[in-house]
């Protein structure tokens, strides 16, 4: 008697694996492997994806918290400035307080070939306090060519200058070749493009003095 064994054909581990990735995608997955056959990733690729996408968005935060602090802390002395600055504000005699503190030594006239501009002014002077903040400035942009010496006419002690210059009112504004020659006289406030315009050419005439010399 033949005995027939009929068996079942057990599916291969690779049909088996197949079915069972298949199974386990998503639908988006599914769709990128079989119409582009672009294969998913591992478990092993997505934890690793996790991790780094958790670790940026943990930067992201930082950054951003970070970028808080800072903002809070610009607009907090911004405020600080402010009120400072409402409280004690810059006025027309403190800068030219600032700028007779500054003052040149008389003694540099016609000592360091630069030209000098000396400024009498005084404190109760009113076209004094207006033309501070162009005389400020101007100080400023000349400060390396040009010697800038402020008297206090309301010093006693500043009297023996005053009459040297001959100065009669204030403002008023001796410019003085680098020789130590006085070349003019400005009295009364002056506007900024003409006291540049009479610096620049000093400063010129200085270094024509200079070049000469050498030669």
């Amino acid at each position: 008697t033949t005995t027939t064994t009929s068996s079942s054909s057990p599916s291969s581990p690779s049909q088996t694996t197949s079915t069972v990735s298949m199974s386990e995608l998503t639908p988006q997955e599914r769709i990128l492997k079989e119409a582009l056959g672009i294969e998913p990733e591992t478990p092993s690729e997505k934890l690793a994806r996790r991790i780094k996408t958790e670790e940026q968005l943990r930067s992201n935060r930082i950054t951003k918290r970070n970028n808080i602090v800072v903002a809070i802390v610009a607009f907090c002395a911004a405020i600080g400035n402010y009120v400072y600055q409402y409280t004690h504000p810059v006025t027309s005699l403190t800068l030219l307080t600032e700028m007779q503190n500054k003052s040149d030594d008389i003694v540099l006239i016609g000592k360091n070939g630069k030209p000098t501009v000396v400024d009498f002014w005084a404190p109760w002077c009113e076209n004094c306090k207006s033309s501070a903040p162009t005389l400020y400035s101007i100080e400023d942009e000349y400060r390396s060519r040009v010697n800038f010496v402020l008297i206090n006419g309301d010093l006693n002690e500043n009297w023996p200058i005053i009459e040297r210059f001959g100065v009669d009112a204030i403002p008023h504004l001796a410019m003085i070749d680098s020789d130590g020659v006085v070349e003019t006289a400005l009295i009364g406030p002056i506007p900024r493009s003409v006291l540049r315009a009479d610096l620049d050419v000093m400063i010129e005439n200085s270094s024509r003095v200079r070049k000469g010399e050498e030669n």
